[in-house]
């Protein structure tokens, strides 16, 4: 039986990695010279894909890593264990590596359980009066542990730092770390505003922290070789019609490229069709299977706010400009200059060349039969 030959909702590699040779080798190149980036997008480019490739290369070559996905850390405790799990990860011997680790870190105690697959997993426990000194040994770390190479520490969803007493450990981590040699520090998060807003502005911990490198989607051409080949990995040999529409429909955006052609591709081996003749019933399909995520949306916004989403999805882009105010009755501007503030900074609606557009293709396209 053929798999599914596209891969979206997680970071991809091998076969359903493509288009970005030159990004991947521009940013390992930053990392062995222990440069500071900030890597940032739009939604569902695929920054976090790229910077776990590069690692992955990296670590092969001999670099110490370590990935931190903010999202999982609940507190200073949490983000300890993390990081010490990802300092044990490459060993060899647990136990060896277990006793290293303790002997370097304050306050903890490290213990071997299982995970839900029933694998072995790294656990600490913290001593919560050695928090503090126990945070600051594992921080220093990289700079505390001799190596020829330097060390490339990720953090990714960066922005979520601000659930952890916000402003205050921003400075404390900022404190700390600007002081490490022969360390990559790398960051990135999918609420791209806030993550532009602390390394941008002058008040902010992290101002000026690191290079900054907005990632671009991928050529056209590469996706259209990689449409190509993956349709034909799954058994289809698709037009250059369809490979057009699949581009138009998703803007060329990795995540929405992938996911709608895995949807054509599944309904055509279901309806054992072409693809060519099925793509209009699997973008349909699609969409309905999105349509409680949208509606979830929908919902977080004031009527107005949804009022100027539906006009800009109808129109195709949103402006001040009085023709399109006027068009779709918004007024007052100061209401829709709040509106557009609110929905870019939440990265729901994208803002270039004094135009707004949706981010995502695909809301954008439910919003319009919704309208």
């Amino acid at each position: 039986m053929i798999d599914n030959p596209f891969s979206y909702g997680k970071t991809v590699d091998g076969p359903f990695f493509y288009g970005r040779e030159t990004e991947l080798e521009e940013i390992k190149l930053s990392m062995r010279n222990a440069t500071n980036l900030i890597i940032y997008s739009p939604r569902r480019i695929g920054k976090s894909s790229l910077v776990l490739k590069a690692l992955k290369d990296l670590e092969n070559e001999g670099h110490p890593v370590v990935y931190i996905d903010f999202f999982k850390v609940s507190s200073r405790e949490k983000l300890i264990e993390l990081y010490a799990r990802e300092v044990v990860r490459p060993m060899k011997g647990w136990e060896k590596g277990l006793q290293w680790i303790q002997g370097l870190i304050r306050g903890i105690q490290p213990v071997m359980g299982l995970d839900q697959a029933g694998l072995p997993e790294l656990r600490l426990s913290v001593d919560p009066s050695q928090t503090a000194r126990a945070f600051e040994d594992i921080i220093n770390l990289p700079v505390r542990s001799a190596r020829e190479k330097c060390w490339i520490v990720v953090f990714d969803e960066f922005q979520e730092i601000e659930k952890l007493n916000g402003a205050s450990f921003e400075k404390e981590l900022r404190a700390t770390i600007q002081h490490h040699r022969n360390v990559s520090y790398v960051f990135l998060g999918s609420q791209r505003h806030l993550l532009l807003n602390m390394f941008s502005r002058k008040e902010r911990a992290f101002y000026n922290f690191g290079k900054l490198y907005r990632l671009q989607k991928p050529s056209e051409e590469a996706s259209v070789q990689f449409l190509h080949a993956r349709f034909k990995a799954g058994g289809f040999r698709v037009s250059d019609e369809l490979v057009r529409n699949i581009l138009d429909h998703t803007r060329n955006i990795p995540y929405y490229l992938q996911y709608l052609s895995a949807e054509i591709w599944e309904y055509a081996r279901l309806s054992v069709s072409e693809p060519e003749a099925i793509f209009k019933q699997a973008l349909e399909r699609l969409l309905i299977n999105q349509n409680d995520y949208f509606q979830g949306i929908r919902a977080q916004f004031t009527p107005f706010q949804m009022k100027l989403l539906s006009a800009v999805a109808l129109h195709g882009y949103g402006t001040y400009e009085s023709e399109f105010l006027q068009k779709y009755r918004l007024y007052p501007t100061s209401s829709v200059q709040k509106a557009y503030k609110r929905l870019t900074d939440l990265d729901i609606l994208e803002k270039q060349n004094n135009q707004f557009g949706i981010t995502d293709p695909f809301f954008a396209l439910w919003l319009k039969q919704e309208s």
